[in-house]
């Protein structure tokens, strides 16, 4: 009896150690499919994962991430992936999970481990104190969305994105937090860099368009409290714009800041009547211009176009 089932035991061993090989290689060496709602988030993301993972976006620097209009390979992407990173705070709430539910993916999915809110932990500013309704415009009930502008804030993202790469590939959580902390010595030397420049500028006041910019204001200490929007995504009146003119006037304010995706017109009429003001456009997000390559390009060239504005109208 022994010597029958001895060799059957030892082929049976080996078969089974040779699917099993099978089974971990492939695992091992396939990639995680990353998605991203912004484009900031996507190159955040592509730092941390390097060559472990597939990081795809959505939409582009010169999309209104606030308006989007999905497409079938946004479905596509999300019905495959195994990582979600979203902005969060409701920035997305018009588009994002209408694509989580078509997707029928359980993996990305709110307290799953594939869903990612980069906001987690980021110390939100513009949290309401009053009771808001739809008569307010399109407020944000959690606070300010446009937080990675900041770049202390990015880093918060980047350990968000971290966390979540290592909850769905543990295998490579050293390489992915080795990424981590190049990119967040990148950042914290660049916050440095930039903070020495602004010297000069701070307390500079500035007018904006929507109110996106207020993290890069409070971070690099310039003023970019007075909007050109009455209510957030509604357009202004000219009754409203004449306040701020005159406001403009009084406070000698004479840069007006505006994303790439707004109507310039409105801030262009507040500039006709404040003489010597411009309106700077800045590109909030990685590709909101030809120029801004990269997270870090994208900051240093809004706070240059900054800088050059307020020397301009000196």
């Amino acid at each position: 009896m022994f010597k029958t089932k001895f060799p059957k035991l030892i082929s049976s061993f080996f078969l089974f150690s040779f699917y099993l090989s099978i089974f971990f290689t492939q695992d091992l060496s396939a990639k995680v499919s990353l998605v991203t709602s912004l484009p900031d988030i996507k190159y955040i993301a592509e730092q941390i994962a390097g060559d472990r993972a597939e990081v795809s976006g959505m939409i582009r620097g010169t999309d209104d991430p606030h308006f989007v209009m999905t497409r079938p390979d946004f479905l596509v992407k999300l019905s495959e992936a195994d990582i979600l990173c979203v902005v969060g705070l409701d920035l997305e709430v018009g588009w994002i999970p209408y694509l989580q539910q078509q997707s029928r993916n359980m993996k990305i999915q709110k307290g799953q481990p594939g869903y990612c809110d980069t906001s987690f932990g980021v110390k939100i500013l513009g949290e309401p104190t009053v009771m808001m309704d739809r008569s307010m415009g399109d407020m944000h009930i959690y606070g300010n969305p446009h937080y990675w502008n900041d770049p202390i804030n990015a880093i918060q993202m980047a350990q968000n994105i971290k966390n979540a790469l290592t909850r769905v590939d543990p295998l490579n959580g050293e390489y992915y937090e080795g990424n981590f902390n190049t990119f967040k010595k990148r950042l914290i030397q660049l916050t440095k860099e930039e903070m020495k420049k602004m010297e000069p500028y701070f307390g500079l006041k500035v007018a904006v368009f929507h109110d996106q910019f207020v993290y890069l204001a409070s971070r690099f200490k310039f003023n970019a409290n007075l909007t050109i929007e009455e209510r957030p995504g509604v357009p202004p009146s000219v009754r409203y714009m004449d306040q701020v003119i005159s406001y403009m006037t009084a406070e000698k304010i004479k840069i007006i800041l505006i994303g790439p995706y707004h109507n310039p017109k409105y801030a262009e009429y507040v500039s006709s009547k404040v003489p010597g003001s411009v309106v700077v456009t800045l590109p909030v997000s990685v590709g909101g211009s030809p120029e801004a390559l990269t997270y870090e390009d994208t900051l240093r060239l809004m706070l240059q176009k900054i800088r050059d504005a307020s020397d301009k109208t000196k």
